[in-house]
């Protein structure tokens, strides 16, 4: 069970990794970003204090049980940020990379929900 979750929460990190760089590539996005605009630094604010909960989450939780509010907090802030983008720099598609990996911790929340409701003995 315990290899299972980890498993599960390194192909998370994988994809968090692998979506945020890979994505604006396959999706062009255009150029502009958040710090050519003048909300530039309440971006930052919200997204450092949508991330610090998560950070320590991560650090504090028992890694062989599933925590489905670390994804669901990852969608959240992915959220924000799909927001501010679609806002702020409405020439760019730099939003639906955020709101695609905003799904993405969403549908791994729902697993790890699964998981807690259905058991895990056949992990």
């Amino acid at each position: 069970m315990r290899r299972s979750m980890e498993g599960l929460y390194y192909f998370i990190g994988l994809v968090l990794l692998v979506g945020q760089w890979v994505l604006p590539k396959i999706i062009d996005v255009g150029e502009e970003e958040m710090r050519d605009t003048p909300v530039y630094r309440g971006f930052l604010l919200g997204s450092w204090a949508l991330l610090i909960p998560i950070l320590i989450l991560i650090w504090t939780m028992d890694r062989s049980r599933p925590y489905p509010v670390w994804p669901f907090l990852l969608a959240v802030l992915y959220c924000f940020r799909g927001y501010m983008e679609w806002k702020y720099i409405r020439e760019t598609i730099r939003h639906q990379v955020s709101f695609i990996l905003a799904g993405v911790f969403i549908l791994f929340a729902l697993l790890m929900v699964c998981i807690l409701l259905f058991g895990t003995t056949n992990l």
